[in-house]
């Protein structure tokens, strides 16, 4: 008994120690932090007095798995200086040096009558290596905080993040809370990354939250440049329009032009002769979302990019929203028309700063790391590193099989009919689609009972 008690008392004061050695690094950080910016150049020359101002430390304070450094920043000197040198701070402060790894609770967990010291030489085993995060902020301050922990690498979608009836939709969380991009809000949306960093999977997530949310006011528009896999699984849902899957320049272009005259109609016929705003001010709860792909192929088209670049710059009154996605973010394939209608971006890792400059007008996302999902999410002026929220394929079958249903073939004979009689009424069949550009149709009708009326 007594011999338990002093090992473990021996072993507590060893983990404390362990813990007080890491701690005590925090003393030298802010140091190593003005340092590390001070040798990469960030400093200046005051005109008048001719000395070389530097960043200066106001306090320091402990938060939530680490430490917050406040600076004063010498006039002529910006956030965005020390945010394009983060991936500097970040090696700076990340050393190979690997300290222990384990706490009391490890200690008090050993069984005294199963062999202890081979259990105790198991805790000495036990190591980490230092891999530090940092988070930059400005409030007249400039404020970095340098976290012990990583962010999570993965971050499973659940039906918590639903926020039903509402436009909001979930796209993940960081350090502090979930992120959500409000599309009543801010109401078109770019993301970028290289292949495999997480377009492909936000923008399922994205569908699939709206079709959750908003089942009868929501409708779709998906073109998918690469052939057509990301959209696929959605083709037969009661919010896909009838033919508006894409997967070449003809078809897209078709689809583009039935939106932008559906769109036209909600303000000729709806919108302007009742003096009204937008589709907030008038009742109407239908939204139209207009999602692209590999949107840099569009850009070879220039009859597609003018009815885009119109659609993102009058769409946002008539509830018709855009979702634009390129692997290749370059000012060809993101045209300064529709990128200055769209503050709101996301970004995942990309290989270079100028494509980071060209998504989030300013460098960093060059140096996230290379982990599925991790991004940062720019939402007018602030931007957030975040994690995705996962939904895998088959989560996603499970959630949308309730909206399939089974479309009529193309060689059947009333389908044939329904395609002459469209020719004859084109304004009507968009009408029965969504609903945006009928002033009386009843918002609460199923899109799914509109179509089979059509069959």
């Amino acid at each position: 008994m007594i011999f338990t008690i002093l090992s473990t008392a021996a072993l507590g004061g060893i983990a404390g120690y362990g813990y007080l050695k890491s701690n005590s690094s925090t003393n030298n950080e802010s140091e190593k932090i003005i340092k590390i910016l001070n040798n990469s150049g960030l400093r200046i020359k005051d005109a008048a007095t001719k000395r070389t101002e530097t960043i200066r430390i106001l306090k320091k304070c402990d938060i939530k798995d680490g430490t917050e450094y406040v600076f004063q920043l010498p006039l002529g000197i910006g956030q965005k200086d020390v945010l394009e040198r983060k991936h500097l701070l970040e090696d700076g402060l990340n050393t190979k040096s690997k300290t222990m790894d384990f706490h009391l609770k490890d200690v008090l967990d050993i069984k005294w009558n199963r062999k202890p010291w081979k259990q105790i030489m198991e805790l000495f085993k036990k190591k980490k290596a230092h891999k530090k995060e940092i988070e930059i902020s400005y409030d007249g301050t400039l404020k970095i905080r340098v976290y012990n922990e990583q962010l999570t690498k993965e971050l499973i979608w659940d039906e918590s993040m639903l926020t039903s009836g509402t436009w909001k939709i979930c796209l993940g969380g960081d350090r502090h809370e979930r992120i959500y991009h409000d599309f009543d809000e801010r109401k078109h949306l770019i993301i970028a990354g290289v292949p495999g960093s997480g377009k492909s999977v936000i923008m399922k997530l994205i569908i699939t939250s709206l079709m959750l949310q908003n089942p009868n006011d929501v409708s779709f528009s998906l073109i998918d440049l690469k052939g057509g896999p990301a959209f696929a699984r959605f083709k037969d849902c009661m919010q896909v329009r009838v033919g508006h899957l894409g997967i070449n320049m003809e078809e897209s272009l078709r689809i583009l032009k039935e939106v932008q005259e559906d769109m036209e109609n909600v303000y000729q016929k709806i919108l302007v002769p009742n003096d009204y705003e937008d589709v907030t001010e008038a009742g109407i709860k239908k939204r139209h979302f207009i999602v692209i792909d590999e949107a840099a192929d569009i850009v070879d088209f220039p009859e597609a990019v003018d009815i885009l670049t119109d659609i993102v710059r009058k769409g946002r009154g008539s509830g018709h929203y855009v979702i634009y996605s390129t692997q290749y973010p370059s000012a060809q394939a993101i045209p300064m028309q529709i990128k200055r209608n769209i503050p709101s971006r996301i970004s995942y890792v990309l290989d270079s700063a100028t494509a980071s400059t060209t998504v989030l007008d300013q460098s960093g996302a060059e140096n996230l790391p290379e982990i599925p999902g991790r991004g940062i999410y720019k939402g007018s002026v602030k931007q957030s590193i975040f994690q995705t929220a996962f939904i895998d394929n088959q989560t996603i079958k499970e959630k949308i099989t309730p909206f399939v249903i089974i479309q009529p073939r193309k060689d059947d004979q009333s389908d044939k009919v329904s395609s002459e009689t469209t020719e004859n009424r084109r304004y009507s069949l968009i009408v029965e689609e969504n609903g945006l550009s009928d002033q009386g149709t009843d918002s609460s009708y199923p899109q799914s009972k509109r179509r089979q009326k059509r069959k």
